[in-house]
């Protein structure tokens, strides 16, 4: 696996969550890595060897594991060592009741694999109220694919469907989890190390610190869940200045993880989180209304305690209240955070949230994303402060019925913010408004806006039309017509930024265009022009 790299509007607040489609995402399959052999020892299962599960048939008491006489319950699973190159296949068509909880261990090119075998709809683990459908614990090299879980018994408390725990371990390496349908996971409210959700993985124990190495998650579909979609790292071991947390065991992150090309819908609070984590990437996955049904602070995809995280290629749309409710998050106790080529829409907390209440943000790049309809927020600060971020060539468009405070800073502490290179545009009924302190440390400069009121001193900027395509119609609408008054009006910034939203190469000298789309002018009819709206103080009803 290649190394990855790079990497609360309240006032000061408790560890809150303490914790038009986008393109088509492709999700690469990795290679399956178990051979498949037959026969098994009910004790321990030896190496290279597939255990059949078949949970509709009935015990005959010589149940060994192979294709004539499966396991036919998860106990007999469980009570197995399962050693490298050992795949479990549970039959398609079938539902196992109660928690998976295997114990044993795979290898590096030798994984533990649980899969399907036969034909027909995903084998089911139903967890019928347990607090986990599976539960892998202190086990390395494992893959998890192929299956259905649910766990929707007892709704309201301890609930998860799937879930992946270290305790006074050490370092654990080589965990997949791919292509499951986790579905129906009716948990409490509750988030951490204690939390509710689809998957989590978590670190537990604080008599020796354990950590997460080479993890992939990838390709799942996890929905109608609470609280949280995905949340790894939840661990004990976290404590640091930055999250004003000395006290807790000393931060020990997960390294070198990735969640990718996965798809989650219906979540009552979060929808992907990655904590304690140093050098991980979440990218290609869709999330799709978050924030459904929690009472606590919740964003569609964010991290929490991490550095040099890279957030890319995603899609956050459908969450429901301004309880922050913003479609991306550089949280608290962040450093190095890139947040680039996503796309937000239909939030109604907003598109971003740079939010620490106790430490100091450092390194935040927010880049070449694009933002339609998203109302309240553009750019949300908390009462913490903010040491440098980088704010540019965003696409901001606000439709006819939207309103948002473009750029709210609602306390004093600094925010060392430059924002630069960004397309603002408010179309139709509602407002555009800018909220920024009279000593403020955030800087504009180059940025285009049209139809936005209380914008402060923007050298280098201008107002105007930017005659996007066909905008309101999703992130193609966004390229800019041959007749833009944008194209090259912006400055090129000092990063490593290589291309735009569309792929297009961004020169590392001279003009740029404003905004997320740095390609040629787009030939074909003059767009119709962008209308300006006249602000009365009744259009502010988000502000």
């Amino acid at each position: 696996m290649p190394v990855l790299s790079r990497a609360p509007h309240r006032l000061r607040r408790p560890h809150r969550r303490r914790l038009a489609p986008l393109v088509t995402v492709t999700v690469a399959a990795l290679a399956a890595a178990a051979p498949v052999a037959v026969v098994a020892s009910p004790s321990a299962a030896a190496p290279g060897r597939t255990l059949h599960v078949d949970c509709s048939a009935a015990p005959t008491g010589k149940d060994n594991g192979t294709a004539k006489r499966p396991f036919t319950s998860l106990e007999q699973v469980n009570a197995l060592t399962l050693r490298p190159r050992t795949t479990v296949a549970f039959r398609r068509g079938t539902t196992c009741a109660g928690t998976l909880a295997p114990s044993g261990t795979g290898a590096r090119d030798a994984p533990v694999t649980f899969t399907a075998y036969g034909t027909g709809s995903r084998p089911v683990i139903d967890g019928q109220g347990a607090p986990d459908a599976i539960r892998i614990r202190n086990m390395e090299w494992v893959t998890l694919e192929k299956l259905e879980v649910t766990n929707a018994a007892n709704p309201g408390t301890k609930r998860r469907g799937v879930t992946v725990d270290l305790e006074n371990y050490g370092k654990a390496e080589g965990l997949v989890v791919r292509d499951l349908y986790i579905h129906d996971v009716w948990g409490d409210d509750a988030k951490d190390t204690n939390g509710s959700g689809g998957l989590y993985f978590r670190v537990l124990g604080t008599e020796r610190a354990s950590w997460f190495e080479n993890v992939i998650v990838q390709g799942n579909r996890i929905e109608d869940v609470d609280r949280t979609g995905i949340n790894l790292v939840a661990s004990v071991w976290r404590g640091r200045e930055d999250i004003n947390r000395p006290d807790l065991p000393p931060w020990t992150p997960s390294r070198n993880v990735r969640i990718t090309g996965n798809t989650v819908t219906n979540t009552g609070g979060d929808g992907i989180v990655m904590t304690q984590v140093d050098g991980g990437l979440m990218d290609y996955n869709k999330v799709h209304k978050f924030q459904m049904r929690s009472s606590g602070w919740n964003a569609g995809i964010w991290p929490w305690n991490s550095d040099n995280v890279t957030i890319r290629y995603n899609e956050s749309s459908g969450g429901n209240s301004t309880v922050d409710g913003m479609g991306f998050d550089i949280d608290e106790g962040t450093n190095n955070t890139v947040v680039e080529y996503n796309y937000s829409h239909d939030n109604d907390g907003g598109f971003m949230l740079i939010c620490t209440a106790e430490g100091t943000i450092t390194g935040a790049v927010v880049r070449y994303n694009i933002s339609q309809n998203d109302s309240y927020r553009g750019l949300e600060m908390c009462s913490g402060s903010i040491g440098d971020a980088k704010v540019y060539n965003n696409t901001i468009y606000i439709g006819d019925g939207v309103s948002q405070t473009v750029i709210n800073e609602n306390t004093t502490r600094p925010h060392n913010i430059a924002f630069e290179n960004n397309i603002v545009v408010k179309e139709g009924a509602g407002s555009a408004t800018m909220n920024l302190r009279p000593n403020t440390r955030i800087s504009l400069s180059d940025n285009t806006f049209w139809n936005v009121t209380g914008v402060p001193a923007n050298p280098g900027g201008m107002t105007a039309d930017p005659r996007f395509i066909a905008r309101g119609t999703g992130p193609q609408g966004y390229r800019l017509h041959e007749t833009s008054p944008v194209l090259d009006t912006g400055k090129a910034i000092a990063d490593d930024v290589t291309r735009d939203w569309f792929g297009n190469p961004v020169p590392l000298s001279g003009p740029v265009n404003a905004g997320a789309y740095e390609g040629d002018g787009v030939s074909g009819p003059v767009p119709s022009p962008v209308e300006l709206t006249p602000f009365t103080p009744a259009d502010a009803g988000s502000r």
